[in-house]
């Protein structure tokens, strides 16, 4: 052995059979843990996936759009429990059986599986954890203002704009518009939040309105939902207030609108703080009177008057077209302009109603409004809109018009609006239910037309209060003039819309008392258990039940309203319905969306219901239908019910179960409406279009049933089985088709083969959208040419992991695609080219290929596209013909339109062919996004810039070799007016040190991120081009400094973000005048001292907002050394400076350390959160004449502020109240803290400090031994996380800390946890897990130092072999060891543990109580020298191979009963095994 050992090498390779080893036999032993921790995993990560789609199908409901890594982690999620429950199935289905897999290698790989397995789920199940999943649309800023409701007028827009300015001032934070009815507050406020938010002016922007009848919790939900991610979780007022309050303060600038106030309304009521209270929270309210303004406290108000006579003519000349201008009517018209008063909402109205009349009609308008002309001015409001009213041309559009007045409401669903009138009888010459609703559609659309309703979302239907009002007064007025309508007072007495913001419990059983003529009842948000009340049955003329979003039980009552046509109960809770509902012989319309909890629909049931036009049964997926075949004691309901439903013309289905459907069934023939989904919903959560009559989504083998796939217009298809073309679905090519899905398909070969059709000229005539997803086999989209019609409607096409696919489209369909508007193709890995000849001989008579609507081109990682369409063959034989350079974009692709170009992943070496003539290719182009494309060298070639005229917005990101922005010193930027540049390349500069004059005389918006080689951000000669730059954010670059140093520079900069730069030691250098700064913002900048030099304070004359938040080293702001010998400075002021956030500064002790005199004449906000070591503001005087408080914030603060007459004395003085009382300190989530306590602090500052919570910390120890020492009430410390090596520093003295209770965790870098410097003479517990680093807890040397330990626990320390270390001590005996007061020892999930020592040292226990231990499988034995512990001691162990812990053991010694455990341990295993 002596020989072998001698040999170079062996030892080593000894060392690694022997490592290697141990780590197999590590996986074998825990083969049934890891397989269960799979097990576990996977459902955890189902109960998270389940729990994120009920999110998304909420969010969807809610009409809000779904984020991207939402979809993406839905689809991971679903990838990966699939390959999880494949190795799961391995374990079962091959060797391993019971608990035990007799073939070890076998064993040992699965078990590695399982562990990587394990680990990349509970990966996924983090990133799962979203606070928000979904997001409402950004304004649409491509869109005009008239087509928005608003007319850019001049005494608006002049108004507008000094709103505007007004906003921008931090003092103001009320503003105020007043004037009469239907003057245009709501229009000018409307866009006035379109366009902030478009500007960015504010991050987010709510709308309230209020009416004459505030209801606090609807404003509430009204401001959460346009603010929040989320909606408000209390119920009382005062709760919601408190949220929201806390909510809002939380977003840095917010502009809430409170439209149409009619009285003074208690804002702390409603939770909107302002003023002091948070000063980026701005409101703007309009009213019909100023002296609601006045009471509200408004700081400046704006009196929105009539328009001027000729803004009036404009308008509605506008509005009326062409026919104003005839001869014999437009000298009528202005006389009628003139009689509107110059009220916007009046000439939209009477202009509208007027737009298509005779003459006659003009002059008969005319004398009624003149009529009214001695009346005020806002008198004239009636007649313009009883004008209107009159013009109405049936008598159905104004008994609409005035019961849609009636309600009350500021908007109602369309949909409840439709059966409320179906109830009253409103279409009473209509049959059927399908012609009723397009005639009420109808009706809708002509209000809106009238501008007696305003234009919005179809599903809605919204009037103006103004409006409203003279709706109610024309009612009480005025009869019908048709006699078969009874008096619109009789009718709207039959009609009952209830409603409640929360759920509100009904006990009355005389709830519905007095309303024995209803017609029509709408009832929501109301709880009904243990049944309906019996006042109910007295409804007998009752046509129309809405029970919506309700608690239900039973609802048997319902059956005895004979006459009832309509019943929803959709979104109520209710678990069956009642056998007795199918005795409504008459009922039409039966909604149950989104019953979730309805599981029982009893037999016969649906059929029952022969009358039955509509049915809603979309979201009930807990529905047990019964399944033919299978036999079963339930009395369900079949699918076949539906069959024998006739007159069913509308049906809305979902099926999760497949099963319940069998093959051979056949949907109603009749349905003319359908949403149909059947199979795995989840499956569908990316695609929504909606507003769509027949939809269908499909799983599996479910397109055998054909029948209606003629008419349908949305189609999805996922996992679809045993097709190959689209053809073996419908010979007729879809005729109707709008919207095609297809994903998950491992046969589909081609979309279409023309050769195959019936009509060859039919396929896809109206399709619009096409996605295909996952479709892994798929060849060609289109096997051969198409005829010239196909596709001809194609606006939309994704292609997504279509591996297969060799380009998107050949050359002949091209001319078919003449309104494709957007491309996205993503992942397909053997795309070549977008468009390609049928035959390569056909390239030589090539005309340009046009694409005249295509605005976005989407590319990622399609690592084989040569070119768009690539005009040369390149022989991939010939290195020659390799070597050539092929451009993204030649000059034989046209798209005129398009806007935006983002490419991802892509190895394309030229974005635009030198020879391209961009003026008929991309001068509309706005965004380009360019992210990992690691073979570009340049972006902008000389002819490219100087046609980009309209470039907007530029990011770039990840591209290894593209290194600047143009390919040549010479070429300028674009010529656009304002350009948004994102870069997030490793770039040294922004671009080269030879700048030709006037390069950037652009308003510019720059981000910088993740350029590690950056030194500076622009060379000396592009800095003093910069004129009109505004922005500039730099985020996770290198750099040291944002200007190359010079000599001294002006930049006309206004506002500098600048975020987690590790390289800055301060941000604004000597050598640059930032004259127009306004605002600078700096986050996690770890490796600052200081952000200002004394001697650079001038350069900042204009500074407004200064905030730091997050740089762990950061001392000062203003750096009081490494100053030159320059002038002292006796003052130092910031004239403008407003606002000083200082966030998350752990090492901050004082604005200025040095002893500098201060003057801060403008400040008045000072907000300091989480700074623990901030005694005092600053060493010298200080001068804050505008300031009266401190707001403080933070882990260990209520929101709360603080004043003590002057600055320093309030800071010093919070300091001693909340740091000197301070019980607990946390210190979390500072990955770059190098260490907790600056040199600087004097650690008596926290005599009162009891616990330390430290969390994912950077650093070698936790306290310096200087601090250790004087922590003299520290009881419990915890360190979780951290990078630390020891818990206090190293030095030659000792200390004595009096912690009591000590828990270290994820600590890997840990090399003891009890060093020899300290002594824990009062430590109780010692509690140690997942710090892997630690071969040992305790040393020989440091036992004295524990004299009092009573619980010791240890658990999944990976590299422990023993607890008390026997290595690299001295070898001086040390004779008995002891732990006088150790009464409980717990070892867990040790895997290389052998013993408490493994030295022959003697031990004494005379505490010991109890010993615990877990999944420890090499502990032989407890010591190797002599043991003495109490009489009896309770030993437990918990054997790998099972989950139950074993009995009591006691053998007559703790050796003894340890050697015991392990041979029976190790003979079951042998057992096992055999």
């Amino acid at each position: 052995m002596d020989v072998i050992a001698n040999v170079p090498g062996v030892s080593e390779i000894a060392n690694y059979v022997i490592t290697f080893i141990k780590g197999q036999i590590g996986y074998i032993s825990s083969y049934q843990e890891n397989l269960q921790k799979l097990i576990t995993e996977v459902q955890t990560l189902k109960d998270t996936q389940d729990g994120v789609q009920h999110r998304v199908v909420e969010a969807e409901r809610n009409g809000d759009k779904i984020e991207n890594i939402v979809q993406n982690w839905l689809k991971n999620a679903n990838e990966i429990v699939a390959a999880a429950n494949k190795v799961i199935d391995v374990e079962g289905d091959r060797w391993c059986l019971g608990q035990y897999c007799p073939y070890l290698w076998t064993r040992c790989q699965l078990s590695k599986s399982f562990e990587k397995m394990t680990k990349e789920i509970s990966d996924v199940k983090e990133k799962g954890k979203f606070d928000s999943i979904s997001y409402r649309d950004a304004p649409d800023v491509t869109i005009t203002p008239f087509s928005r409701g608003y007319e850019a007028l001049e005494s608006r827009t002049s108004m507008l704009n000094e709103i505007k300015e007004i906003l921008k001032d931090p003092k103001m934070y009320m503003i105020g518009v007043h004037g009469m009815g239907g003057v245009g507050k709501t229009t000018l406020v409307n866009e006035l939040a379109w366009q902030v938010k478009k500007d960015g002016l504010f991050v987010a922007v709510a709308i309230a309105n209020i009416t004459n009848s505030p209801n606090v919790k609807r404003i509430q939900g009204q401001i959460a939902d346009a603010l929040l991610d989320r909606k408000l979780e209390k119920e009382t007022e005062g709760g919601r207030a408190t949220e929201l309050r806390q909510r809002i303060k939380k977003q840095e600038k917010v502009l809430i609108i409170l439209d149409d106030i009619w009285s003074e309304l208690d804002l702390t009521e409603v939770g909107i703080p302002f003023g002091d209270e948070h000063n980026g929270c701005k409101l703007v309210i309009t009213s019909r009177e100023r002296e609601v303004l006045i009471k509200m406290d408004t700081q400046k108000d704006f009196n929105l008057t009539a328009l001027l006579e000729e803004d009036s003519w404009n308008l509605f000349q506008k509005i009326a077209g062409n026919v104003v201008n005839e001869v014999s009517i437009k000298p009528i018209a202005e006389e009628v302009a003139k009689c509107c008063a110059g009220l916007p909402l009046l000439i939209t109205a009477v202009s509208k109603g007027l737009k298509k009349k005779e003459v006659h009609a003009w002059r008969v308008a005319l004398k009624q409004l003149k009529e009214f002309k001695h009346k005020e001015l806002e008198n004239n409001v009636y007649p313009a809109l009883k004008l209107s009213y009159d013009f109405l041309d049936t008598e159905e559009l104004k008994s609409l018009f005035l019961f849609i007045g009636s309600f009350g409401l500021n908007e109602i669903r369309t949909e409840d609006l439709f059966r409320c009138c179906w109830g009253l009888g409103f279409y009473g010459g209509v049959d059927k239910l399908m012609e009723a609703r397009d005639t009420h559609y109808t009706l809708i659309n002509e209000l809106r037309a009238s501008s007696l309703l305003l234009e919005g979302e179809l599903d809605w239907v919204r009037m103006h209060d103004v409006v409203r009002d003279v709706a109610k007064s024309i009612a009480s007025k005025s009869p019908p003039t048709d006699p078969t309508y009874p008096t619109y007072a009789d009718q709207f007495r039959k009609c009952h819309y209830i409603t409640s913001e929360s759920l509100t419990e009904v006990r009355d059983d005389n709830v519905f008392s007095g309303m024995g003529e209803a017609m029509t009842l709408s009832v929501y948000k109301m709880s009904f258990t243990p049944f309906l009340p019996p006042s109910l049955n007295i409804l007998i003329s009752l046509r129309s039940l809405n029970l919506n979003s309700c608690i239900l039980g039973d609802i048997r009552i319902v059956a005895e309203l004979s006459n009832l046509e309509i019943l929803s109960l959709a979104g109520s809770s209710i678990a069956k319905l009642p056998e007795e509902i199918k005795h409504l012989t008459r009922l039409r319309l039966l909604n149950l969306t989104h019953c979730d909890s309805l599981r029982v629909i009893p037999t016969n049931l649906l059929s029952g219901l022969m009358c039955l036009e509509e049915l809603y049964m979309s979201g009930c997926y807990n529905i047990e239908w019964e399944v033919e075949g299978r036999k079963s004691d339930s009395n369900n309901a079949n699918v076949r019910e539906l069959q024998n439903l006739h007159n069913l013309t509308t049906l809305e289905i979902s099926f999760k179960d497949t099963s319940v459907l069998p093959m051979d069934f056949q949907f109603p023939a009749n349905l003319k409406r359908y949403d149909i989904l059947i199979g795995s919903w989840q499956l569908f959560y990316l695609w929504y279009v909606g507003g769509l009559e027949r939809t269908l989504k499909l799983t599996g083998n479910w397109w055998t049933s054909r029948s209606l796939f003629n008419t349908v217009e949305e189609l999805s298809f996922a996992e679809l089985k045993g097709v190959k073309d689209l053809y073996d679905l419908d010979v007729e090519g879809f005729p109707r088709l709008k919207h095609l899905y297809i994903q998950d398909n491992y046969e589909l070969l081609h979309l279409i083969n023309p050769r195959r059709l019936v009509n060859p000229h039919s396929a896809f005539l109206n399709l619009e959208t096409l996605v295909l997803d996952d479709l892994c086999k798929m060849e060609e989209i289109c096997h051969g040419p198409m005829q010239t019609q196909s596709f001809a409607k194609l606006k939309v096409i994704k292609v997504t992991s279509c591996d297969g696919l060799k380009n998107l489209f050949l050359y002949s369909l091209t001319g078919n695609l003449p309104q494709l508007r957007q491309m996205q193709i993503s992942n397909c890995r053997g795309m070549t080219e977008i468009i390609a000849m049928e035959r390569q001989e056909d390239r030589k008579e090539l005309q340009q290929i046009v694409l005249p609507e295509l605005h976005s081109v989407t590319l990622q990682g399609l690592p084989e596209l040569q070119s768009f369409y690539c005009s040369v063959t390149v022989d991939q034989g010939n290195p020659s013909s390799q070597s050539i350079s092929l451009a993204l974009f030649n000059q034989q692709v046209v798209t005129p339109k398009l806007e935006t170009l983002e490419l991802y992943g892509m190895k394309v070496c030229k974005i635009w062919d030198d020879k391209l003539s961009v003026h008929s290719c991309f001068q509309n182009l706005t965004h380009l996004r360019i992210t990992r494309c690691n073979h570009l060298t340049s972006l902008f070639s000389c002819g490219v810039t100087r046609a980009l005229v309209k470039l907007q917005h530029v990011m770039i990101s990840s591209c290894e070799r593209l290194k600047m922005l143009f390919a040549q010193e010479e070429v300028e930027f674009p010529n656009s007016e304002i350009v948004e540049i994102s870069i997030m390349n490793d770039w040294e500069s922004i671009r080269p040190n030879q700048v030709p004059p006037n390069s950037f005389h652009h308003k510019l918006v720059i981000y910088i991120d993740r350029c590690e080689s950056m030194d500076f951000v622009f060379p000396i000669s592009a800095a003093k081009e910069l004129r009109q730059h505004q922005f500039l954010e730099i985020r996770s670059c290198g750099i040291k400094n944002i200007f190359e140093k010079s000599d001294m520079t002006h930049v006309y900069l206004e506002k500098i973000i600048v975020k987690e730069c590790t390289g800055m030691k301060t941000i604004i250098p000597s050598c640059v005048l930032f004259q127009f700064l306004a605002e600078l913002i700096v986050f996690s900048c770890h490796t600052l001292l200081n952000i200002i030099r004394p001697s650079t304070t001038t350069s900042l004359p204009k500074l407004r907002i200064l905030r730091i938040r997050g740089c762990n080293e950061l001392e000062e702001i203003c750096g009081s050394s490494n100053e030159g010998d320059g002038a002292v400075l006796d003052e130092i002021a910031f004239m403008k400076l407003e606002e000083l956030t200082l966030n998350n500064l752990p090492r901050l002790t004082s604005f200025c350390q040095g002893s500098y005199d201060f003057r801060f004449p403008s400040l008045q906000i000072v907000r300091l959160e989480n700074c623990p070591m901030m005694e005092t503001f600053c060493q010298g005087n200080i001068t804050t004449p505008s300031l009266t408080k401190v707001e403080y914030g933070g882990y260990d603060y209520r929101d709360e502020d603080h004043w003590y007459g002057d600055l320093n004395t309030t800071v010093r003085t919070v300091f001693t109240k909340k740091y000197r009382d301070m019980e607990k300190l946390v210190i979390g989530d500072n990955r770059n803290l190098q260490s907790i306590w600056p040199n600087q602090v004097i650690p008596y500052s926290f005599p009162n400090l009891t616990q330390i919570d430290i969390c994912s910390c950077k650093g070698q120890y936790v306290f310096p031994i200087h601090v250790a020492k004087v922590l003299r009430k520290l009881q419990v410390l915890k360190i979780s996380s951290c990078t630390i090596e020891n818990i206090v520093e190293e030095s030659d003295s000792t200390c004595d800390m009096t912690v009591v209770y000590l828990e270290v965790r994820y600590c890997q870098y840990m090399m003891t946890i009890v060093p020899s410097s300290v002594q824990f003479h009062s430590l109780d517990e010692l509690h140690v897990s997942r710090c892997h680093g630690l071969v040992n807890i305790i040393m020989p040397s440091t036992i004295a130092n524990l004299p009092n330990l009573r619980i010791l626990m240890i658990s999944e320390c990976d590299e422990l072999e023993e607890v008390y270390g026997s290595n690299n001590e001295s070898d001086e005996p040390l004779g008995e060891i002891a732990f006088m007061k150790l009464e409980e020892l717990t070892l867990k999930y040790l895997p290389w543990l052998k013993s408490f020592c493994q030295g022959s040292y003697n031990f004494k226990f005379p505490s010991l109580q109890k010993v615990h231990l877990k999944d420890c499988p090499m502990m032989e034995t407890f010591c190797h020298g002599n043991l003495t512990t109490t009489s009896h001691i309770e030993v437990r162990c918990l054997y790998v191979s099972s989950n139950e812990e074993s009995e009591d053991h006691w053998d007559g010694d703790l050796n003894t009963t340890i050697r015991t455990i392990f041979t029976k341990k190790v003979h079951i295993n042998q057992t096992s095994g055999s």
